[in-house]
């Protein structure tokens, strides 16, 4: 359960982190590679994946505290004197070991840093687990529910030196130089824009709804089954329509294509007047198009579409709303 807990958090962390995440990779490295990418999501999902295990299941009642195991030894004793690997302390054991081999390869990975570098920070995340579980999630609970073992420290350690020594043959060792910062608009640059103009719509629609269910339950004392879901996402596709309608309107570009480091460039007069009708073209279209009460779904498709295949045909990928507008796409 706190495996696939952290799973799912990760996708939707991943989700929400997407748009970032594009615009930090454009600045510092020219673009997306799939291994870094890649990486870096295994790493959220590992994080989330220590978090899970270090408190799951959280108790609900009454519950028995717990001491600390000071020899680092007894849960190796304990590993030997079962029967064999279906004992429990053995399968302990291996978990805490391999619990920590991602990070050891997602420190070579990611920071081309050493073993050493490996093993001093897992075991200084091992320390703050035990140090979370020692204090009761510090002072949350009034004493620890799980055990501080000191054994979990070695095997924790040992599985981020492992990991780092699995990850050597797979990588250079010196760091590869960062890429130079890409000048042409291509296909897969405009429909990463496209892809964060799209996450970027949802995430400010979702923020707003919640903040209306908020008012609704605590400022209006509004019961929990009178709240009007209905109205929250109505607010919210309006706050979104009008946001990324205000930032087209003002810089000619969108949140996606900010984040991939290419902007609009006006082509007609008056620049204001082509850039709404760019945005209704584009995103503020599709905006529209979800909240038709017929069909919407089948319509927000083949625009998007429609949307690709005009990106894909077009010159430099320019696309349906740059056409529409006569603008023009410049990198950054």
């Amino acid at each position: 359960m706190p495996g696939l807990i952290a799973l799912l958090s990760g996708g939707l962390l991943a989700v929400a982190l997407l748009v970032p995440f594009v615009a930090v990779s454009y600045r510092r490295r020219g673009g997306l590679t799939p291994s870094r990418t890649v990486a870096w999501l295994a790493l959220l999902v590992w994080i989330l994946a220590v978090q899970a295990y270090t408190l799951l299941p959280i108790p609900k009642g009454g519950y028995a505290c717990v001491g600390v195991e000071w020899d680092p030894l007894q849960a190796f004793r304990d590993a030997f004197a079962g029967d064999g690997v279906l004992n429990p302390a053995v399968q302990q054991l291996a978990l805490n070991v391999l619990l920590f081999v991602p990070w050891g390869v997602l420190v070579r990975t990611l920071w081309r840093r050493g073993l050493v570098v490996a093993t001093s920070t897992g075991l200084g995340i091992s320390l703050l687990i035990e140090t979370t579980q020692l204090t009761g999630v510090w002072g949350i609970f009034p004493c620890a529910y799980r055990l501080f073992d000191t054994g979990d420290l070695v095997t924790n350690t040992a599985g981020a030196a492992i990991g780092s020594l699995l990850a050597l043959p797979f990588l250079r060792r010196r760091a590869a130089p960062l890429p130079h910062h890409a000048r042409d608009v291509t296909l897969t640059r405009r429909l990463i824009g496209m892809l964060c103009d799209v996450l970027a719509v949802l995430l400010a629609t979702a923020f707003v709804a919640i903040v209306v269910n908020a008012v609704q339950l605590y400022l209006l004392r509004v019961g929990r089954g009178g709240v009007d879901g209905e109205l929250s996402g109505t607010v919210g596709a309006i706050a979104a329509f009008l946001l990324s309608g205000t930032i087209v309107l003002v810089t000619g570009s969108t949140i996606g294509e900010a984040a991939v480091r290419v902007r609009g460039v006006d082509g007609r007069s008056p620049a204001p007047l082509w850039r709404v009708v760019r945005f209704l073209a584009g995103i503020g279209g599709l905006q529209v198009l979800t909240l038709v009460p017929t069909a919407s779904g089948l319509l927000a498709v083949a625009f998007v579409v429609a949307t690709i295949a005009v990106a894909w045909r077009s010159e430099r990928h320019r696309g349906l709303a740059l056409i529409a507008s006569g603008m023009t796409l410049q990198t950054r």
